[in-house]
């Protein structure tokens, strides 16, 4: 964080001396050539560029988010503010300008004088040049303030709409609240067919009109992952009733592979040469895209020329099921040991190995896996299909 102004007065002298100095004036003697002057150098001094200011918000004393009380610490946003001297409060007899306690080239920070009235603050830099803010800050008094940890929601969204367990976007809480002070927030997260709590969190001292951020990682309390369905957040202070926020969102632990048009072909126990095909085929168009079904880790990835052609193996997270998939256009995009996430893109669509005509060969293996003492399970179709649903 840069000093206060008073203390940068030598190093804007050094500052201009310098930029004399390369453009060639002289500091001695004839006097200084002030800049579109005809100097023997032709060159002079100017200004940086102006200030701009892009918000203002009350840090402490504060009734909202741009309401704050005499002495409160505001904050100016914005760009190019690192030369700001001072910040000018709109006040009954025109207006009342201060030192800013704290300044860098995106921040200034100054308290709200005593006189200050609703309005636009300035920020003014060292060489007069201003800036006005282009949101209002509202003077409210002592009396309007919330007690010391109090917590107003002010604003709350969630995203995305849909996610996946261990998936490429997990599911995201942002909000703010206004408050006087730092302020501990609990928030549930709840299963919305039934209110039930799945699980909490003690968010301790946060600070009151900033943007909050919490992340959900798909499992609960327990330490198990959630089941499908649509969920909510409530929030509120620690020891307050608690408000829903945002919308609902579904969360799954699966997602459908297969990301285009389709269709069902042969399941478990069609008609095979010398063995019982044990997974689902999915026809559709070569190259489209593959995604994991179910995050975890990648076992295998190889080709197998008279039958599975390019195939890959994810060990499937927590839920000890291996899943493969076969007959990919090329090799799998990605490396055996590698993470993959719920929804991560592996492959395209192809008709390598023994195939007629371009389809997905998907099976689903019970714990220990694939070829090391599970089964394949019959349930592949009915899993697909579900998946097919809501993915």
């Amino acid at each position: 964080m840069a000093p206060k102004p008073a203390a940068r007065i030598g190093r804007r002298t050094f500052i201009v001396a310098l930029a004399m100095a390369t453009a060639g004036v002289s500091l001695a003697g004839g006097g200084i050539a002030s800049a579109g002057s005809g100097g023997a150098s032709g060159g002079g001094v100017t200004a940086p560029k102006p200030p701009k200011l892009s918000d203002v918000s009350c840090l402490d004393r504060c009734a909202g988010l741009r309401e704050a009380a005499p002495g409160a610490n505001v904050q100016l946003t914005g760009r190019r503010l690192r030369y700001v001297d001072k910040v000018r409060f709109p006040s009954t007899d025109g207006g009342t300008t201060v030192e800013p306690t704290e300044v860098s080239g995106r921040q200034v920070e100054a308290k709200l004088p005593n006189g200050a009235k609703d309005g636009k603050p300035r920020a003014i830099d060292e060489f007069g040049q201003v800036a006005k803010s282009p949101d209002s800050l509202e003077v409210v008094s002592e009396s309007q303030l919330p007690a010391p940890g109090s917590f107003r929601l002010a604003d709350a969204a969630v995203s995305p709409e849909k996610s996946y367990f261990y998936g490429t976007g997990r599911p995201t809480l942002h909000y703010m609240f206004n408050g006087n002070g730092p302020t501990d927030v609990r928030i549930d997260l709840v299963k919305q067919s039934n209110g039930s709590v799945v699980r909490s969190w003690v968010e301790e001292d946060i600070d009151p009109n900033s943007d909050q951020t919490l992340q959900w990682n798909g499992v609960g309390d327990g330490g198990k992952s959630a089941k499908n369905g649509e969920y909510r957040f409530r929030i509120g202070g620690l020891g307050d009733s608690l408000d829903d926020v945002g919308q609902a969102f579904g969360f799954y632990g699966y997602k459908f592979p297969v990301r285009g048009r389709h269709q069902y072909w042969d399941g478990v126990g069609a008609p095979r040469a010398g063995h019982t095909h044990q997974g689902q085929d999915v026809g559709a168009g070569c190259g489209t895209e593959l995604q994991a079904a179910r995050g975890g880790k990648v076992q295998f990835k190889g080709y197998q020329g008279g039958g599975a052609g390019n195939y890959v193996v994810i060990d499937g997270k927590k839920d000890g099921r291996d899943y493969i998939y076969m007959h990919l256009r090329s090799k799998a995009e990605v490396a055996e040991g590698e993470k993959v996430r719920t929804g991560e893109r592996i492959g395209e669509v192809g008709e390598t190995g023994a195939a007629s005509g371009c389809h997905l060969h998907f099976e689903m293996w019970s714990a220990p896996g694939w070829y090391e003492g599970g089964d394949f399970m019959r349930s592949v179709t009915k899993n697909l299909k579900k998946w097919d649903k809501y993915s």
